[in-house]
């Protein structure tokens, strides 16, 4: 095994963190004290080039301090460097791993590689939730632009500065407290990181009755924008009563023939949405109503709903519904590592920190206000500048 010399000095914290590593893995080193000033310290500035502490070389190969240390152990290459490994078994560790492709996760993308991070984003696909609407008139910009040309000109944005992606992967598991972070996913392959930021945004919160699972993609549906047309000519209920269910009860009046909107309370859109579904001959509103249950056979052939206030049953034949009653945070895989709100979005402070050194979250699967593409975007800006700034002082 190579010759370890380590440049310390009492009191350095970072310097008893590095002996303790090395003790730990059974390392024998030679520890030159090097208080600042002294014959040795001027002796390891010459041979490591730095003269913050520790300095450590492996012979005469200077690999720096506590930090690189631990990254070099975790990549397999301290190793390789001790003699003690098969060459070629290193495996590459990133600055930064994004989870999640939306204006967040893209956003951080675009900042972390500007910083000169080795960054990976991971994305189970491309866009995130913009992806469920049609159009966007209020990024700053663009007056009206289609939702696919403007995630489009994200994307390529992101290419331009080529920044490694793997797309169309799911994370499976996550380890955060160490000072290397891992990325599993369910391919079973373990990424390593220095850092994590998470932005892997909300999903559609579902109904919770029966019928709703056995008829998902038979005529259950919670995403107007991809699927309103599948609806031409046909009779369609949409569950909510915010704008999102609103939206989809515009987009459906262009093609249906009749939509049934269904609230457990009244609605609470814009007004000029409400507007546009209340002139509308073809739609039906029952507000303080809840849905029963779904019914088909192959397919969804009705629904039922009852009246809060009466407990009216009613029946509608319908052949589809789109359910638009909220998201959920996609935070399944960090509840029980980072804090997280009564409703499962990740806590978080001004600059994207999660509590938990070296992860930052982004976007709107935290609890920042205002869930709104320029808004996530902006936050995807901070979580790489604040991991950029984690990553310059670690020592």
């Amino acid at each position: 095994m190579a010759n370890v010399t380590i440049y310390s000095t009492n009191g350095c914290p970072f310097c008893a963190k590095a002996k303790a590593f090395l003790a730990e893995r059974g390392i024998r080193f030679e520890e030159i004290e090097a208080r600042p000033g002294s014959k040795a310290w001027n002796e390891m500035r010459e041979k490591a080039g730095s003269g913050s502490l520790p300095q450590i070389l492996i012979g005469d190969d200077p690999i720096g301090g506590y930090s690189d240390l631990v990254s070099l152990d975790a990549t397999g290459e301290l190793s390789q460097k001790l003699g003690l490994a098969v060459p070629g078994l290193v495996s590459p560790l990133y600055d930064v791993i994004i989870i999640g492709g939306g204006p967040a996760g893209l956003s951080a993308a675009i900042y972390a590689v500007r910083k000169v991070l080795k960054t990976l984003l991971v994305s189970k696909d491309i866009g995130g939730q913009v992806t469920w609407t049609y159009d966007v008139d209020n990024y700053l910009g663009f007056s009206q632009i289609e939702t696919a040309d403007l995630i489009s000109k994200f994307e390529e944005h992101v290419q331009k500065y080529g920044a490694e992606r793997l797309v169309g992967v799911e994370v499976k598991a996550l380890e955060l407290t160490g000072k290397i972070k891992k990325v599993i996913t369910g391919d079973g392959k373990t990424y390593l990181a220095k850092t994590i930021i998470i932005a892997t945004g909300k999903r559609p919160r579902p109904l919770g009755v029966p019928g709703e699972k056995e008829f998902i993609g038979m005529g259950v549906t919670y995403c107007s924008t991809c699927d309103a047309p599948l609806f031409a000519d046909l009779d369609v209920a949409v569950a909510g009563g915010g704008n999102s269910a609103l939206e989809a009860v515009i987009d459906l009046m262009k093609v249906a023939r009749k939509v049934y909107m269904v609230s457990l309370t009244p609605l609470t859109g814009d007004q000029i949405l409400q507007d546009k579904v209340m002139t509308s001959p073809k739609v039906e509103v029952f507000t303080e109503y809840k849905i029963i249950r779904i019914v088909g056979d192959s397919a969804v052939e009705g629904l039922e709903t009852q009246s809060i206030e009466t407990g009216e049953l009613r029946n509608h034949d319908v052949q589809g519904i789109i359910i638009e009653i909220g998201l959920l945070p996609n935070s399944e895989l960090v509840v029980d590592t980072l804090e997280t709100n009564r409703i499962g979005e990740i806590v978080i402070d001004s600059r994207c920190r999660t509590g938990v050194a070296g992860v930052f979250a982004c976007g709107d699967v935290t609890d920042v206000a205002f869930k709104q593409v320029i808004v996530a975007a902006g936050e995807g800006a901070k979580g790489a500048l604040s991991a950029y700034d984690y990553i310059i002082t670690q020592r």
